[in-house]
């Protein structure tokens, strides 16, 4: 009966969702089903995020509400938390929202290298904290089944090199190195933005070579 309740509305072009409750009365309305429960409320939440224009309006107002919601529900989900960085981080520019959601996965998750990564992507990128966003890479790699490169990008953050430099080492190893397609996605837009401002500010001719050739493999064509 709960759970049948939550998917009987339509998400409408505002960022009011009359389903949009607390995680303690959600589980009370599908007990065993809160699984099932978070997918849906992800669901929503993608439609809610790819309405671009909405969104403009709003600033992301209810993005906390649904990722808190999900990953609630569902401490596993990984994709809620790379959002939380994504959206609360870098939309909301709220990166200590995002940390607290982030936080609260490693705990879930202490097993997963992949939540610390995240949480140095979202200190690196949108708290601007090097130190520790090269603390939580350093975690990370801790774990038998993280990759190697983990070690290098705390080194990369931890050296005197430009920022912009980083940033885009950052953005390109979460493009190549995810297979969620969403996160894949997303990671590209930035790391086009990226290499733009590398192109548009570069001092030399061979700097701004290498961004235009960049950005052709990521499939934009510049002038």
């Amino acid at each position: 009966m709960g759970l049948r309740m939550l998917t009987q509305y339509k998400l409408e072009k505002s960022p009011y969702d009359p389903t949009l409750l607390k995680p303690e009365i959600v589980r009370l309305l599908c007990v065993g089903n809160e699984q099932l429960a978070a997918d849906i409320y992800w669901l929503r939440f993608v439609q809610y995020i790819g309405d671009s224009e909405a969104r403009k309006d709003d600033k992301y107002s209810s993005a906390n509400e649904y990722l808190n919601l999900v990953t609630s529900l569902d401490p596993s989900f990984v994709q809620a938390y790379w959002f939380s960085t994504f959206v609360l981080g870098g939309d909301l520019k709220r990166p200590d929202l995002a940390q607290k959601l982030i936080e609260r996965g490693i705990q879930a998750n202490q097993n997963n290298w992949y939540l610390p990564f995240i949480a140095g992507i979202n200190q690196y990128l949108f708290a601007h904290n090097e130190t520790e966003a090269a603390k939580y890479y350093r975690m990370a790699a801790k774990f038998p089944n993280a990759p190697p490169w983990l070690t290098r990008q705390a080194e990369i953050l931890e050296a005197k090199i430009p920022s912009l430099v980083k940033e885009v080492n950052t953005w390109d190893t979460i493009y190549r190195n995810s297979d969620d397609h969403l996160v894949k996605e997303r990671a590209k837009e930035r790391l086009a933005a990226t290499w733009m401002r590398v192109f548009k500010l570069s001092p030399t001719e061979e700097i701004r070579q290498r961004a235009r050739k960049a950005l052709i493999e990521l499939g934009i064509e510049v002038r």
